[in-house]
């Protein structure tokens, strides 16, 4: 009997470590003429900062074993020589350089695809960067660094595969509407690169995180849909896929906040007839207080058919601070207050960096809006003129 149990006991053990070793992503790093010995994966995804130490297992390559529950979240990693030195104020990390029909791009985050993943890559030298700016983790806590950035450069080696690295390669900046080589390309270029790549690559995870990473930068849902419809159902389950779904296709969902007074709570729409303008906002933001002049000129000029509301990001402790703007500017439009659950309100509304305009239509369906861009001003004066137009043949 004790044979049986022990027999068991180990049957049990090995099939735990296998499930373990099955839960695990694998890295492999090849790194051609490497001056260094010692390698490391940073994830920085979410507000976290992990360390991975990479196992050498030949003389120029690394192995990487990173647990499932990290991948779940994770969009970007980056290698790193060290962690930050603080001492020197000084960041160490590998780039990888690519040409794509003549033009290089530089390729600084990587991120994973299957369960195994390969990177290869030839030495080329290195780039030194004083005086940069960088984000490091002191303590718990994010700091904007000013220091020296140091770069090893490294040509890709790559596979005509869907790897991570090769999709990268040909877009390491997907829906930013940003390159590494500083060219001015206009937003319709942008979008034509973006759906072409989504056409070429269906399967991508680095393609649907970084798209739901980006919606606030698109000028239409439509151009996001251009995109995302180019996607196979690979990743469309992921909280990336729903998260764009809810983007695309939910309904305005109404959320009670503290007045300005902290008398009470108010639905953020109130009146769901009238076209609602939502401004998220907050004292400390000096674009949103740059911002306030062209609000009180579409107050004076929409406000009989459009509806403003300030949304306050402002944390439970900075409310004076915020009331004290509201009495200067002599805001007439009405303040609501998101202190008790900002994180909450900030991922209900598509909030990334403000101030951030969403524009709600009586059928509650709602749009992201740039105010501060003329067309799409354009296309908000021309939109309540059609409806005060339509009101006033209606009236007579």
């Amino acid at each position: 009997m004790k044979k049986v149990c022990l027999l068991l006991l180990i049957w049990i053990s090995i099939s735990c470590q296998v499930i373990s070793r099955s839960d695990n992503y694998k890295l492999f790093v090849t790194l051609e003429n490497a001056p260094f010995d010692s390698l490391y994966l940073l994830e920085c995804t979410q507000d976290r900062y992990l360390f991975f130490s990479g196992e050498k297992t030949s003389e120029f390559t690394w192995e990487f074993t990173i647990p499932d529950s990290i991948i779940h979240n994770s969009t970007d990693m980056r290698l790193k020589l060290s962690k930050y030195d603080y001492l020197n104020k000084q960041s160490k990390s590998i780039r990888f350089l690519h040409e794509v029909n003549g033009k290089k791009n530089v390729i600084g985050n990587i991120g994973i695809q299957g369960r195994n993943n390969y990177i290869h890559a030839i030495y080329v030298g290195e780039s030194i960067f004083p005086n940069e700016y960088f984000s490091a983790k002191i303590g718990k806590k994010d700091t904007i660094m000013l220091g020296e950035l140091v770069d090893e450069d490294f040509k890709l080696v790559l596979e005509k595969d869907n790897s991570d690295i090769t999709i990268r390669a040909q877009d390491p900046l997907f829906c930013t509407f940003l390159n590494s080589r500083n060219e001015d390309i206009s937003y319709d270029e942008y979008m034509k690169q973006y759906v072409k790549l989504s056409q070429k690559y269906p399967d991508s995870r680095y393609l649907i995180s970084s798209l739901a990473s980006s919606l606030y930068l698109f000028k239409t849902k439509e151009d996001v849909l251009s995109i995302y419809q180019n996607l196979s159902n690979s990743y469309k389950s992921t909280h990336w896929g729903e998260k764009i779904e809810r983007y695309l296709y939910s309904k305005f969902s109404n959320n009670s906040l503290p007045t300005l007074d902290n008398a009470g709570y108010e639905n953020i729409i109130q009146d769901s007839l009238k076209y609602n303008l939502l401004v998220f906002t907050a004292s400390w933001c000096h674009a949103c207080i740059e911002e306030i002049p062209l609000l009180k000129q579409i107050y004076k000029d929409l406000n009989s058919c459009l509806d403003i509301t300030y949304i306050s990001l402002d944390e439970g402790d900075e409310d004076a601070s915020f009331r004290r703007l509201i009495y200067k500017e002599k805001i007439p439009w009405r303040t609501l207050l998101a202190y008790e659950d900002i994180k909450n309100i900030e991922d209900k509304y598509f909030v990334v960096g403000i101030p951030h305009c969403i524009l709600v239509y009586p059928s509650q369906t709602w749009e992201m809006i740039e105010i501060r861009d003329n067309e799409q001003l354009k296309k908000l004066y021309s939109l309540m003129q059609y409806i005060n137009a339509r009101e006033q043949g209606e009236g007579s």
